[in-house]
């Protein structure tokens, strides 16, 4: 599939679904295009620091894995909608949990994978989370454990799931959920009219929710959950490739964890929408990346800004075929070390907007401020006198989450609390 089919999916698929549904439906959409093609691949060496297996995917091979954890987390009961918090490093894993988590009529929340146990309970309760997915081991890290204490003290969650070996006491083991066919099992319940059945999802996006994934916008002040409908996630991937334009026989991989806006858009989403494989590398690690990338496969590397120097110091193989580079605000664009392949810089506007732009000059970021929406009328951006940066757009869409009900509805425009510098056109920072 060609960038612009694929942006034009994608939005396509915005506009026809609106908020319900969209991600599973891109999925169920590759499916029937590809059943056979690679769609997830783990990192080399993943054994050594999450004690799971690495493992090929293919579409035909996911659909399945996420046919039974859609099956499980609906036959836990939990009111349709309510927030599930996903906990996971990069890999399979991550993509087949939200994807099953949305077929079944729940709402992913993302927190990043490293993040210590009191910050976790305040992002749980910030988000209302009522289930955890997360992993029993990430290095040194016990995630699961730490999950599990946290529910002993915070009654509204009350589900602890987790992948990997090792599960602790008062966990739920999610590995078995993949091996054992707990659909066939459940819709044999149902069809014997057990009192105690779920309602199973429907393979082909059944969902009927507002659906969508929340993330956590860091900042000043306290921590806040975002809601960003399925539409303006789609929305958001569709600019993204609008500018990226990954070529068919590409795979994405990226060193970006997909637990908020830049990392989903810019690894699994875009991947989805444009039918390639992606590749998540949830520990940084030189000789896997290195292992990966001599592959002769061709690739687009996915990394954080920061990475950029050593990038360019690097001897990188001929199969990299471009760079996407993220930068966080809040950021200074300086003069940079000219990349010998081309680059898309990705700024990301916290929770808020995501924005893409082609490098033209080797060596300068280059953000261009224009009153015309980019990606085809996704999103817009305003700076009032100030410099405070405005965004509307269906790539914009986004509500807080809180417990007094937060916003009710996604504001058609909306502050990214971030100021502007601009020179000639261009913004050279962001504050």
């Amino acid at each position: 599939m060609s960038a612009v089919a694929a942006q034009e999916e994608a939005r396509g698929a915005a506009e026809r679904e609106g908020a319900r549904g969209g991600l599973s439906r891109l999925f169920e959409a590759a499916l029937a295009r590809q059943p056979g093609a690679l769609a997830l691949l783990d990192q080399e060496g993943r054994e050594a620091w999450s004690g799971r297996p690495r493992i090929a995917w293919s579409l035909r091979a996911a659909e399945p894995m996420v046919a039974r954890l859609a099956a499980f987390f609906a036959g836990l009961d939990l009111p349709r909608g309510a927030c599930v918090a996903v906990m996971l490093p990069g890999g399979a894993e991550i993509c087949l949990t939200i994807l099953a988590l949305e077929r079944a009529g729940l709402v992913p929340a993302m927190i990043p994978a490293a993040t210590g146990p009191a910050e976790t309970a305040r992002a749980v309760e910030a988000t209302q989370a009522v289930a955890i997915v997360t992993q029993a081991m990430i290095g040194d890290l016990r995630p699961a454990e730490a999950a599990r204490d946290i529910a002993m003290a915070y009654f509204g969650l009350r589900f602890v799931l987790a992948f990997g070996p090792g599960i602790p006491d008062g966990v739920i083991e999610l590995d078995r959920v993949l091996v054992a066919d707990d659909q066939a099992r459940l819709r044999a319940r149902a069809e014997e009219g057990a009192e105690d059945a779920p309602a199973l999802p429907e393979s082909g996006g059944g969902v009927e929710i507002d659906s969508g994934i929340v993330t956590l916008a860091r900042g000043e002040g306290p921590l806040r959950a975002v809601f960003r409908p399925g539409a303006s996630w789609l929305a958001a991937t569709a600019h993204f490739l609008s500018v990226a334009r990954i070529a068919p026989d590409e795979r994405i991989l990226s060193l970006v964890a997909p637990d908020d806006l830049a990392g989903l858009v810019t690894g699994p989403f875009a991947a989805l929408a444009a039918s390639v494989a992606y590749e998540a590398h949830g520990l940084f690690d030189g000789p896997a990346l290195a292992a990966s990338l001599a592959r002769e496969r061709p690739v687009r590397l996915v990394a954080p800004a920061f990475l950029e120097e050593r990038l360019a110091a690097a001897r990188l193989p001929s199969c990299v075929t471009g760079i996407v580079l993220v930068h966080q605000a809040p950021t200074r664009f300086k003069r940079r070390v000219a990349l010998d392949r081309p680059v898309i810089d990705v700024l990301s506007l916290g929770e808020w907007a995501l924005l893409a732009a082609s490098r033209i000059d080797p060596s300068r970021v280059s953000f261009p401020l224009e009153p015309a929406p980019t990606g085809a009328g996704l999103l817009s951006l305003r700076c009032d006198e100030a410099g405070r940066i405005m965004v509307e757009g269906p790539a914009a869409r986004t509500r807080l989450v809180d417990r007094a009900g937060g916003e009710p509805r996604c504001p058609p425009s909306r502050s990214t609390g971030y100021v502007a510098e601009r020179f000639a056109g261009l913004m050279i920072a962001v504050s």
